[in-house]
């Protein structure tokens, strides 16, 4: 093969073996699609000879780069999260002179707070705790994404924090779903009507270039703010990339004691004006950016030459740690690198060069006295001074910005305030999209943090809500629609096919509750572990071991985790009510892989649950089932309502699961 050494060549077709068993081992018709279109772009792109005849018929010819289209199509690039709270937001500019529009339409979410909706439905005890007081100290989280980013991409943040805190957060204008066009061939989950995207469309095309600099954008997102979140709440910024620069901008403008602190996530290098007086460094990449402006077409020919590769681009191992990929040895890791790659190429798709040109025109990085501003505006009502409300998160291998960074700033905050005040963790083996490379990872460090070293008074801990819960519940362990769950049977019988032949290693059941006379924990383990030997005890039903439980649900567990001596706990949070979409179920497959994969115990089971244990739970074992042991959906959905009457009780559940895997 043209310009590869012998070793790169034995790689290559190793992986390329490998892709392809990968590929006839998948039942997801559209991600084996992919995979094997993939895999075309790759071959048609491998030699720098075969690339520019690549281009040429595509920036040239106006041929169609079919990869980059099935991508658009069956990928969306939102999520369930996000599709689920997605909301127009109306941003009033009239009186705002940085911005030349006098409004703007925007994708925007918010996520009440967990106990607002527990409240509503325990009112009858809701005299014994005010939940609106419990609440005056918890702020507000405002997510800001970075340049080319949207809101999605704090997909298991959000997941995570929302379990103990009210969440805010905007696609800026032309990113994400704020888009300055809605075209039919980019699929995306969230539901706004035609009506809907027009105003958000019309309202992003009505603004001038200059509106998309810095400093206008800064102004929207301060406006957004005054008209949507109450003037009382507290507020703690999260932002990544650019997001973190503009995090810092809009804290200088809001009141003091406003803010609760700074959580920034793959931070560039701030302008340090003070040694360096009106001058802004600037960075080769942006000065490499601001020449594109004058002339665009280059941009756009440099991002499809950038790209050419499909999911081995340059474009998505920008973003991506490299290094942190298998390179073919572990199967079931190679397929699961290759949704990550999936998701970032397609998160790459979405963005539209001329935005980026525009947003890049203006950009004026934060500087060092504008952290310091910030900084100051902290609310200091605390008798202590030992908090460290200023975190900043990097991956080792960034090859946007360099690691450095946040050393460099968490030395200058100890400096100047002559005590820790800040925080700087370097993340291995991630790149700059953090949450993309170590989700479940960085989410984790992040929580852990803000419970650990911020003011305990703020309330930002699922612990917290929990014991909450249990006050005005009247019990540690309370659950919601309580008399409903206890008519339910515990756990399913073992799913089967062909009259008991086929035998599948998962179960369905209702969650568990720590005090519960029928199903908690302790209950359940003594079923399969009660003669120590993990063996079913009195010939209970389901036969085999149980080794693990998935928990799917989005809310805290109404048990302990740490009950269980034998049995492994695992959390895969999904939206309820919502069918869990492509990446939710490439998650749970992959989490049950690993699981069975690393497991000695003969006959091992897995059990999953979300509140009832019907729906989002029936459709995930269904595509396991479908995906990963070849069972029809029909097999499938059978299985699963013979070991679980009545199975999956919502119809549009199962049309999708027909969608998926049939259409």
């Amino acid at each position: 093969m043209a310009n590869m050494s012998s070793d790169e060549e034995n790689d290559y077709d190793s992986r390329t073996a490998l892709l392809e068993g990968s590929i006839s081992s998948l039942s997801d018709m559209s991600f084996n699609r992919i995979l094997k279109l993939a895999h075309v772009q790759s071959q048609k792109t491998n030699t720098l000879t075969k690339k520019l005849c690549e281009f040429f018929k595509v920036q040239f010819l106006g041929y169609p780069n079919e990869f980059e289209k099935i991508v658009c199509s069956t990928e969306p690039n939102d999520c369930g999260l996000v599709s689920k709270y997605a909301k127009v937001c109306k941003i009033d500019l009239k009186n705002e002179r940085q911005v030349t529009a006098d409004h703007v339409c925007l994708s925007s979410i918010h996520i009440p707070h967990p106990l607002i909706d527990f409240a509503k439905n325990n009112t009858e005890n809701c005299s014994k705790v005010s939940v609106a007081k419990e609440l005056e100290d918890s702020p507000v989280l405002v997510f800001i994404h970075g340049l080319g980013g949207q809101v999605s991409q704090f997909e298991p943040l959000l997941e995570l924090l929302a379990q103990c805190s009210e969440i805010f957060a905007i696609d800026l204008p032309g990113f994400g779903n704020s888009k300055a066009e809605f075209t039919p061939d980019k699929t995306m989950l969230t539901k706004f009507s035609d009506e809907e995207k027009a105003q958000i469309s019309d309202s992003i095309k009505n603004l001038s270039s200059e509106d998309f600099s810095t400093q206008s954008i800064v102004q929207i997102i301060l406006r957004f703010i005054e008209q949507y979140i109450p003037a009382n709440k507290k507020i703690l910024f999260v932002g990544h990339s650019m997001g973190t620069h503009l995090c810092i901008k809009v804290g200088t403008k809001l009141p003091a004691k406003r803010i609760e602190g700074l959580i920034l996530l793959s931070p560039p290098s701030l302008h340090n004006d003070l040694q360096h007086h009106d001058v802004e460094a600037s960075t080769s990449s942006l000065n490499l950016f601001k020449l594109f402006n004058l002339f665009p077409w280059v941009f756009n020919s440099f991002r499809i030459w950038d790209r050419l590769e499909g999911l081995e681009s340059r474009s998505v191992f920008r973003q991506l740690c490299k290094t942190n990929f298998s390179s073919g040895e572990n199967e079931q890791k190679y397929v699961n690198d290759l949704y990550i790659k999936l998701r970032q190429f397609r998160w790459n798709l979405d963005i539209d060069s001329d935005i980026i040109l525009k947003y890049v025109k203006g950009f004026k990085k934060a500087t060092y006295s504008e952290l310091l501003t910030t900084t100051k505006n902290f609310n200091d009502g605390y008798s202590k001074n030992d908090f460290e409300r200023t975190l900043l998160i990097v991956g080792d291998s960034d090859l946007v910005i360099p690691s450095k960074t946040v050393k460099e700033l968490d030395e200058f905050l100890t400096n100047y305030y002559s005590r820790k005040v800040s925080s700087a963790i370097e993340i291995s083996n991630a790149g700059h999209s953090l949450l993309l490379s170590k989700p479940e990872f960085v989410s984790g460090v992040v929580l852990n943090h803000i419970e650990q070293k911020f003011p305990e008074k703020l309330n930002l801990s699922p612990a917290w809500v929990l014991k909450l819960k249990a006050e005005i519940s009247g019990d540690k362990w309370g659950l919601k629609n309580e008399m409903k769950w206890l008519k339910l049977d515990p756990i399913s019988s073992n799913i089967t096919r062909r009259n008991g032949k086929d035998v599948v290693p998962l179960l369905g059941m209702k969650t568990l509750r720590e005090s519960d006379s029928q199903h908690s924990p302790a209950l359940l383990e003594a079923k399969f572990y009660s003669q120590g030997n993990g063996t079913v005890a009195s010939g209970t039903i389901p036969k085999g071991t149980l080794i693990a439980i998935v928990d799917i649900s989005a809310d805290i567990p109404p048990y302990s985790p740490k009950s269980f001596k034998h049995i492994k706990y695992y959390k895969c949070a999904t939206v309820s009510k919502v069918v869990p979409d492509q990446i939710a179920v490439r998650k749970f497959i992959s989490l049950l892989d690993d699981i069975l994969a690393s497991n000695q115990v003969e006959n091992p089971l897995v059990a999953v649950h979300c509140h009832y244990g019907f729906n989002r739970t029936g459709y995930l074992i269904c595509c396991y089932l479908i995906e990963r042991l070849g069972w029809t959906v029909h097999e499938a959905v059978d299985g699963f309502r013979h070991a679980k009457y009545p199975g999956i009780k919502h119809q549009h559940f199962i049309d999708a699961l027909y969608v998926k895997y049939e259409n």
